[in-house]
């Protein structure tokens, strides 16, 4: 069997970035930057004031305090978005507000809180330094500043600076497309009754909300049932609509070949068997140059695996450079044993205290116990074979 990350690495070494493609800044949050975005211009403009009081020389207060106030005249207000059309000179002041543009001759502002407004002349009984509350030209960014590089995940402060930038449309790389399937006579979509043998289809709907979760862009393929026509249609029509295909079911050892024989004719397939508890059995390869993931269907298996191999080629196929969780220490609350001759990841609650991090898990660990991934928040690595006593610590990463 393959480790999980020789695995992952084979996986990743062939998974393609998708092209860029331009998009506006209120279509573009999540998106990776695909180009380098330098300012045409200086962010702020122009010196202005960082709150509302008055803009004087702060030689004129230099010595002004409660028991010793200062009378200036006031020369002008100035409000954000208006240019001052007066110089300060010694003895004077201009009333401004937050965002105004500073007036020549005047090197500071005084805050409103510690001055007293009588028609135009302006009591204050505090002091202050040169430059203190003023924004200075170019002080975010200068003209010519490089201000984000390709790779960068443009957030809600990102799209921000980008309109500071005069920027209305920015080179992304494209979110991939994920045709996802399930396999198998035995389900049963929702709102159907079931009857003996059935099961509900659980699968498609958690790689769905894993798919968006990723930053991939899902389309839900249905069912595929136990006929290989039928499955080799809905394959080929998810193949044409995706950037990428997940399958889930039919990849165990010994379960109906029909998912096996029918990815095995349109593509080049690896089937492998990964040495991890949960999801073993998965398969991995391309159709038409497209990824493609058959996953267990076991749903636990099934959702595990995703994450620890589907999430990271999603996030490349995006642009992302960062594709694997943070990994960290935590100390169990109980002991753990792991007899199985693979790694177990072993769905736990992470919970943090003073500093550090504590991990129980969620009760039994059947890759068929969906309950437990509800309860869990994270995954602790139980290696091969290790019997763990409660105060040992463990790898851990959170699940979202």
């Amino acid at each position: 069997m393959l480790s999980v990350e020789e695995a992952r690495e084979q996986m990743l070494e062939t998974i393609p970035v998708l092209p860029t493609e331009k998009r506006g800044i209120l279509e573009c949050v999540n998106y990776v930057l695909a180009e380098e975005l330098k300012s045409t211009e200086n962010i702020p403009p122009f010196d202005n004031s960082a709150m509302d009081g008055f803009a004087v020389r702060a030689t004129d207060v230099k010595d002004t305090s409660e028991d010793n106030p200062i009378v200036l005249s006031v020369v002008e207000t100035i409000a954000a978005g208006y240019a001052p059309s007066k110089q300060v000179t010694s003895g004077e002041a201009a009333r401004i507000m937050t965002g105004a543009m500073m007036p020549d001759g005047a090197d500071a502002v005084v805050m409103q809180e510690v001055t007293e407004l009588n028609g135009d002349k302006v009591t204050i009984s505090d002091s202050v330094e040169k430059d203190e509350n003023v924004r200075f030209t170019g002080e975010s960014v200068s003209q010519c500043d490089s201000v984000m590089s390709p790779g960068k995940v443009l957030r809600p402060p990102e799209v921000s600076m980008l309109a500071s930038l005069n920027c209305a449309e920015v080179t992304v790389h494209q979110k991939p497309t994920v045709a996802i399937v399930s396999t198998g006579d035995e389900l049963t979509p929702l709102g159907e009754s079931l009857t003996p043998g059935k099961i509900r289809d659980s699968n498609r709907y958690g790689i769905f909300a894993q798919v968006q979760n990723a930053g991939g862009i899902p389309i839900d393929m249905g069912i595929a049932p136990d006929d290989e026509d039928e499955t080799e249609r809905i394959f080929r029509e998810s193949i044409a609509k995706a950037d990428a295909l997940i399958t889930s079911g039919g990849v165990s050892v010994g379960e109906h070949d029909i998912v096996k024989n029918v990815l095995t004719k349109l593509g080049e397939m690896n089937f492998w068997r990964v040495a991890m508890k949960p999801g073993k059995p998965q398969a991995y390869g391309k159709i038409d140059g497209k990824p493609v993931f058959g996953l267990p269907g076991n749903p636990v298996s099934s959702l595990v695996v995703f994450e620890l191999f589907v999430r990271p080629a999603i996030l490349k196929m995006a642009g992302h450079t960062d594709l694997l969780r943070q990994t960290f220490k935590a100390v169990l609350e109980t002991d753990v044993t792991n007899k199985d001759g693979r790694v177990n990841f072993m769905r736990s609650i992470l919970t943090e205290k003073n500093g550090q991090y504590t991990a129980k898990t969620t009760g039994p660990q059947g890759s068929g116990i969906l309950h437990s991934l509800v309860l869990a928040n994270g995954l602790i690595t139980i290696p091969s074979g290790a019997t763990l006593s409660a105060g040992e610590t463990v790898d851990a990463q959170f699940l979202h």
